[in-house]
């Protein structure tokens, strides 16, 4: 046991940070899995390398669906301002593989099925929470399993990301500009819907706020046992409580366990169709759950994979 454990110390300080390399079960390719950190500078710049440096490459996948893309395109065309403003990793691996006349596959769950499959969850999980029994095991098998699919690393020999590969400091001080650009780049591409959703969450902590401050003032004028300071400290403690998980369960469920499967498959489609090796454009939470559905045989089923973005589009794009 100690040797192995000597030789995935070894394979892991040989491996460059934020990529897993492994061997596609289904395809029985090699694939190069790329954690970025989204609109980073240094996951931008790792993104292009990987795809410029890979032997024997065959396709390229980004973690995007054809509607995303499409938008994507539409305000940060080639040459363009927006490009220069919010240049992703995404684009930059498109712009390598064009440049090596590879495919490129969108793999992700287009955002049409997902923001209904966000809204059906958040219903069962309401439901759920108002049934003690079924309902509240119900959910916390789905976080318990979200959790160690994504988290838990032990069963993948050394083909997984750990915390280490984000201690890097170009890294660490482009983090501040992911979390400038990532709101930036979705408000761009979808300014009413994320423009509603940040004047709602600005509306909602402005009024949890007020209301934790009446709580406040409450306690010190001596009123903790009458019915407003009840009635307001029970609101923000079911809040509190409530909040991170329903939110978990949308976040390891719908947007990584069940989107995992979908990149999988794009991956493996990709390796297959191309006949080649494959380098895929992921978010850093995507990796390990990936890296495991493509060294298990029996990963995932049947089921939609990724849309390709061929001449085809790319000219009814700029009609």
């Amino acid at each position: 046991r100690a040797c192995i454990l000597a030789v995935l110390a070894v394979a892991a300080a040989l491996r460059q940070p934020q990529t897993v390399t492994l061997r596609d079960v289904h395809s029985k390719r090699d694939v190069t899995l790329v954690g970025a950190m989204h609109y980073n500078p240094c996951s931008i710049k790792l993104a292009e390398k990987c795809v410029e440096e890979q032997e024997g490459l065959g396709a390229v996948v980004v973690e995007s669906c054809e509607s995303r893309w499409r938008r994507t395109q539409e305000v940060s065309p080639p040459g363009s301002i927006g490009r220069v403003l919010l240049p992703s990793e995404m684009l930059a691996a498109a712009e390598a593989a064009e440049e090596r006349g590879v495919p490129i596959s969108l793999g992700d769950t287009d955002v049409g099925e997902l923001g209904p499959r966000l809204k059906e969850l958040l219903v069962a999980s309401l439901m759920d929470l108002l049934s003690p029994g079924e309902g509240w095991k119900r959910i916390g098998d789905d976080l318990r399993r979200g959790a160690r699919l994504a988290f838990d690393t032990s069963d993948l020999d050394g083909d997984a990301l750990e915390f280490s590969d984000f201690l890097k400091p170009d890294l660490l001080l482009g983090f501040v500009t992911s979390l400038l650009a990532y709101p930036a780049a979705a408000l761009v591409k979808a300014p009413i819907p994320v423009g509603g959703l940040l004047l709602g969450s600005a509306f909602g902590a402005n009024y949890l706020e007020s209301a934790a401050r009446e709580a406040d003032a409450l306690a010190a004028a001596g009123g903790d046992s009458s019915a407003s300071y009840l009635l307001l400290s029970g609101v923000l403690i079911v809040l509190d409580i409530l909040f991170p998980i329903v939110f978990g369960r949308l976040l390891l469920v719908a947007m990584l366990e069940e989107r995992n499967v979908r990149l999988a498959r794009s991956i493996t489609e990709a390796a297959d169709r191309s006949r080649g090796n494959v380098v895929a454009i992921l978010g850093a939470l995507h990796v390990n759950g990936v890296a495991r559905l493509l060294k298990d045989p029996a990963g995932y089923g049947d089921g939609k994979a990724g849309t390709w973005w061929t001449d085809d589009m790319i000219e009814a794009k700029e009609a």
